[in-house]
């Protein structure tokens, strides 16, 4: 059936999963939304068509269309050709394991036609695992739970709840998973749909797909009562979590900022509260100009192993460097030889650089992200280079002779640290991997003689 002039369209893929499409189909055909208001297409992705006819005969009395792809084209392919057969302006993207609650298309539309709605709806998305299966067959969800361990939003521990500040919608992006979220068809179409080159890998797909949208100027709301359930299905959790950790080292080589930096290596809700301290602190250091690489350059780049260096600070385009040096300078423009990076996990090859120079920047780091920073930088260099002036901020750690003396021996346990005061710049904390030592220990030459 086709809806002559719907306002919404649900887009659904499926690959192998009619059991769960059955229970969604179901939950749409008992919409408050009347079914001449909305249209759902369904994408097959391939597979066998076993228990299929069964499932679609749940979605009786809908508007329903089925497209069915010969051969798999993944999680991106198989959402864009079911926007491309979407006659609505508005889509809804569910999954086929997205069990709605009865009133769920109802308040995607009306958030949409408020006059000043934001372009991004995310909805709830509850997991339940079987005990509160029986709930979902039986149709009551006022017996499924909102919150852990049996229920909740993943997006949102311990709790399953949302903050109330929801500050983190500033971010919205790095949770708007396609199980309930809604957006125009023409920003859809305007920042491309998804990337396609994921092919059938796992995951960040529609992270990325949003963070476009974000970087369009879209803004982002939350419905916490727009709520599906995400039906139990088997998933392999450690093939999943490989893929998607290597999709989101790929999306970073595209996007070289601190946002999908934190992505890469934290996951969940703990990445979004560090995006969010780290976006502030790195407005208050571009505002204050601070770490000028240009006094580091003129006092240390004749004391470095040679010029591929990595400068972090801000100030580049007027210090100096030489063509083969790269910056991290969040102040200047994102290019080439330029990122908007904190270097927890810098997309550069191991060994690529001749040291790593920080200019205060360093000074903005909690103590885990020092670590890592310090970590990563000599996987790419030979030596690290910690420059402490005597500049001072309430958002950066203490640089007077006794903090970095504490410092210096915590580093040491691990590496190689030299201190030096440089004329004209100030301290210099110096970093290399730990010396070997060729000959066997003292106590041992002693046994042996």
């Amino acid at each position: 059936m086709t809806s002559p002039d719907p306002e919404l369209t649900v887009v659904i893929p499926t690959y192998q999963d009619p059991h769960c499409l059955e229970l969604t189909l179901r939950a749409l055909a008992r919409q408050t939304l009347p079914p001449d208001r909305f249209e759902v297409v369904v994408v097959r992705d391939g597979g066998s068509p076993d228990g299929y006819p069964a499932a679609l005969a749940a979605g009786a009395g809908l508007h329903l269309r089925l497209i069915e792809l010969p051969e798999r084209r993944g999680r991106s392919g198989v959402r864009n050709e079911g926007v491309r057969h979407a006659a609505a302006p508005l889509i809804v993207f569910l999954d086929a394991d997205s069990w709605a609650l009865p009133d769920l298309l109802e308040r995607h539309l009306t958030h949409h036609r408020a006059p000043d709605a934001a372009p991004v709806l995310i909805g709830r998305r509850d997991d339940i695992g079987l005990a509160h299966l029986p709930a979902v067959l039986r149709d009551e969800p006022a017996a499924i739970p909102r919150l852990s361990p049996y229920g909740g939003d993943m997006r949102f521990p311990p709790e399953g709840v949302p903050d109330e500040r929801r500050d983190w919608l500033e971010v919205g992006w790095t949770v708007a998973y396609t199980h309930n979220i809604s957006l125009p068809r023409e920003l859809f179409d305007r920042v491309g749909g998804f990337r396609e080159e994921f092919a059938l890998s796992y995951g960040m797909e529609d992270i990325e797909l949003f963070y476009r949208v974000d970087q369009a100027g879209a803004t982002f709301s939350y419905d916490d009562d727009a709520r599906v359930v995400h039906l139990p299905h088997h998933r392999d959790m450690g093939r999943n979590w490989m893929e998607m950790m290597a999709n989101t080292r790929s999306i970073m080589a595209i996007y070289p900022c601190l946002e999908w930096e934190f992505l890469s290596v934290i996951v969940g809700p703990e990445a979004v509260k560090r995006i969010l301290f780290y976006r502030s602190l790195v407005r208050a250091a571009v505002a204050r100009s601070a770490g000028a690489i240009g006094p580091a350059v003129t006092r240390l780049a004749d004391r470095l192993p040679g010029p591929r260096v990595l400068w972090v600070g801000s100030g580049s385009a007027d210090a100096g460097l030489p063509a083969e040096a790269i910056t991290f300078d969040h102040g200047a423009p994102v290019g080439p030889t330029n990122q908007h990076l904190i270097g927890l996990a810098p997309p550069l090859p191991p060994g690529s650089l001749d040291a790593v120079v920080s200019v205060d920047f360093w000074r903005y780091l909690l103590w885990p992200e020092l670590c890592q920073f310090v970590n990563s930088s000599l996987l790419l260099a030979g030596e690290v280079h910690l420059v402490a002036t005597g500049d001072s901020a309430p958002e950066m750690s203490a640089a007077d002779p006794e903090s970095l003396a504490y410092l210096r021996r915590s580093l040491a346990a691990q590496f190689t640290v030299d201190r030096q005061e440089v004329p004209g710049l100030g301290a210099v904390l110096s970093l290399r991997p730990p010396r070997t030592v060729d000959a066997a220990p003292a106590y041992a030459q002693a046994a042996a003689g």
